[in-house]
């Protein structure tokens, strides 16, 4: 689906008056939802740093803020979101066929598709190229067998990103193959998990015979590690501005006005944040029981706003020096030494809230709910652990520092060179059904 504009050039001051002009005489809060995300996505506007080709207007980073500067100006509603064109976009630039692209692309964008990712699986941990749900050819499909762990919407998404073994004859990373899979049909099962929240935010999905058309692999069959690479290179930084203020919308809100839909989404970011503007919320809790004086609270503040204000200054840096790319591609990985350590950052700044605030309550940081002198906080901190799984745990990130950015020696192991299935696996992994012995 190519895009209706044709702007190359990424003089910024000409972007920001095209721009403008396009959003003043388009933009109207009356239309409906679908009307506008189909004017929108057909012109370019919604995802001004995409390819041309595929609904974007090839813009440098620089050039496609200062549309999103325009829009957000505007007031207008923004495109559809979501982990489609966050992360799923970017792996079709890169490794999708045409046909692929331009198929996904329009269903994600216009077509209210939804995505998850299914990557993870109970028996390899942090370890992602050791998964065991195998694939196997089946004429022009392919039979998945096996089970996915963590994944988030798994009930209610169209499609999976699936990563399955099709070799078990190669080393482990060699033998992977990229699978979009269409979620509602025989043989996919969703279980919610209970985290201790008491929400059932993640799912295991469990695969028995499901199915995928051969034309729904990404990339080459058992080159599924390369789409997996970036994947993970844009999950690191899956905060997507392109995509930002819109969401997904179906019939109902399809038919809604988009000025009313803009103030459901406020409405929504509001009620079912929980945690957002803890910083508040620990202000307030220091205040309420009185340590404001104490030198170890005041010192441990310091520290969380200085560790936040270096935070602010090394993202305008690297905001700074994307701007003078000259219009990088969207399919290219973003710097490893930036997304990783702000990772880091974020887990470490995250518990030290969690510490601070449970310590400055005392006996009260036991208490939850209703019971407790500020249920949003023992809920954020109750949720504090996920930061640092979620995404690539810290001991992942730390790896990629030292192995892709500081160029030490990684662990040594056979799994480059034995084959996969005769690597040392679980005692559940390898009294599996059907698993290669």
């Amino acid at each position: 689906m190519a895009a209706g504009g044709t702007s190359q050039h990424d003089d910024v001051e000409a972007v920001r008056a095209e721009a403008r002009h396009f959003y003043a005489t388009q933009w109207d809060p009356d239309r409906t939802v679908a009307d506008w995300y189909d004017t929108l996505v057909r012109s370019g506007w919604g995802y001004p740093a995409w390819p041309i080709a595929w609904s974007g207007r090839g813009l440098s980073p620089r050039a496609a803020r200062a549309a999103r500067d325009e829009r957000r100006a505007t007031g207008a509603l923004g495109p559809p979101s979501g982990i489609g064109p966050t992360l799923l976009a970017p792996m079709l630039f890169a490794h999708g066929t045409p046909e692929q692209t331009g198929r996904f692309i329009e269903a994600m964008t216009l077509g209210n598709q939804t995505f998850a990712q299914m990557l993870s699986e109970p028996d390899a941990g942090s370890d992602l190229a050791g998964v065991r749900t195998r694939a196997e050819n089946d004429g022009d499909e392919w039979v998945i067998t096996g089970s996915k762990i963590w994944t988030s919407n798994a009930g209610s998404v169209d499609y999976g990103m699936l990563l399955a073994r099709t070799n078990w004859d190669v080393p482990k990373h060699a033998g992977l193959t990229f699978f979009l899979i269409h979620r509602d049909q025989p043989g996919v099962e969703v279980r919610p998990l209970r985290q201790m929240t008491g929400d059932a935010k993640f799912n295991q999905v469990f695969f028995d015979n499901a199915r995928v058309p051969a034309a729904d692999v990404l990339g080459d069959v058992d080159e599924g590690w390369a789409v997996t690479r970036t994947f993970l290179a844009h999950e690191k930084n899956s905060y997507n501005p392109d995509a930002h203020e819109g969401g997904p919308f179906g019939k109902v809100i399809g038919d809604m006005a988009a000025g009313a839909f803009i103030e459901h989404l406020k409405r929504q970011t509001t009620t079912s944040a929980q945690g957002r503007g803890i910083g508040s919320v620990l202000a307030d809790l220091v205040a309420q029981f009185d340590q404001g004086d104490d030198p170890l609270v005041r010192q441990a503040l310091a520290r969380l706003h200085t560790t936040r204000q270096t935070m602010t200054f090394t993202n305008q840096r690297v905001k700074a020096s994307r701007s003078g790319s000259g219009g990088a591609s969207p399919a290219a990985p973003a710097p490893g030494v930036e997304a990783a350590g702000s990772k880091l950052t974020v887990s470490a700044l995250t518990r030290a809230q969690r510490d601070l605030g449970l310590a400055v309550q005392g006996p009260y940081g036991m208490l939850t709910g209703d019971d407790a002198p500020a249920g949003t906080f023992q809920y954020f901190a109750l949720s504090t652990p996920a930061l640092s799984i979620a995404g690539g745990t810290d001991e992942i990130q730390r790896n990629h520092l030292g192995e892709r950015v500081l160029g030490l020696p990684s662990e040594p192991s056979p799994e480059r060179t034995v084959p996969f299935k005769d690597l040392p696996a679980s005692a559940a992994a390898a009294t599996r059904p059907g698993d290669p012995k």
